[in-house]
């Protein structure tokens, strides 16, 4: 069941919620799945039969073949949401329900916990960054960075530090793996959507735009339903992991 944030007992201070109001207008004045997984469709198309050709042409070369033949690799950032916390199994979770769907061979590097600030070195677990730099350049044909509600409360009290966070990100992904597809997921919550959720998605859709990343909203409309949230009250089930993957897709193909 959706909750509103609570900070020492009482809600948000109107005074906090002005100010990350307050910094939502600079950021934009700057700049289902159902609960069964996806498939692609089958091919019915029948084998062609071969022909004698009277001037057979070279086969294409092995590497040809390859390129054409050869899952994209897509390496996937976040927080126990991409982890998979809250999915029945590893291969409930979004991220490779998405991968699976389209056809990528999925390495995940997420962290639970973690955010574009919120790290727990002492536990190796990385920011959105550290995460990043954790993974050579070769090879990664997709990046998709997703997630950020653990960053809420730091939103609350330092909001330009997660704001330059967000950017530094998608700069460090676009400079790290110049060739890849970036895809830029946006936070969810399982409570109320409130003005921290509103303020953090603009700052993604903003370095998104900046970078030329495909943006991602999970909060318009709001992908996690009632129905949807975890008995922990914090993560989601399959069925909500099913739906954030529908909406990644969607954006995608």
């Amino acid at each position: 069941m959706k909750r509103w944030l609570v900070v020492g007992g009482i809600v948000i201070s109107v005074v906090v919620a002005f100010a990350v109001a307050v910094a939502v207008g600079m950021i934009v004045g700057g700049g289902g799945m159902t609960s069964g997984e996806p498939t692609l469709a089958p091919d019915s198309s029948s084998a062609p039969v071969a022909t004698v050709s009277p001037s057979p042409t070279p086969a294409p070369t092995p590497s040809a073949t390859n390129a054409e033949t050869e899952p994209l690799t897509a390496l996937f950032v976040g927080d126990s949401y991409t982890v998979g916390q809250g999915a029945s199994s590893p291969a409930k979770r979004w991220s490779t329900l998405v991968a699976r769907e389209l056809g990528w061979t999925e390495r995940n590097v997420a962290d639970g916990g973690t955010g574009f600030v919120r790290r727990y070195p002492e536990r190796d677990l990385l920011s959105y960054r550290e995460q990043l730099r954790s993974v050579g350049p070769k090879g990664v044909d997709v990046v998709v960075i997703a997630g950020g509600q653990n960053d809420f409360g730091e939103l609350r009290t330092r909001p330009a530090r997660v704001f330059e966070a967000v950017a530094d990100t998608y700069a460090l992904a676009a400079q790290r793996f110049p060739e890849a597809q970036i895809v830029a997921v946006g936070p969810s919550t399982p409570w109320a959507i409130g003005l921290e959720a509103r303020a953090l998605d603009s700052a993604v859709r903003a370095a998104a735009e900046k970078h030329g990343a495909t943006y991602v909203s999970l909060i318009d409309p709001d992908v996690v339903r009632e129905g949807y949230v975890h008995e922990d009250g914090v993560h989601v089930t399959d069925l909500g992991n099913a739906a954030i993957a529908r909406r990644v897709i969607s954006q995608i193909s």
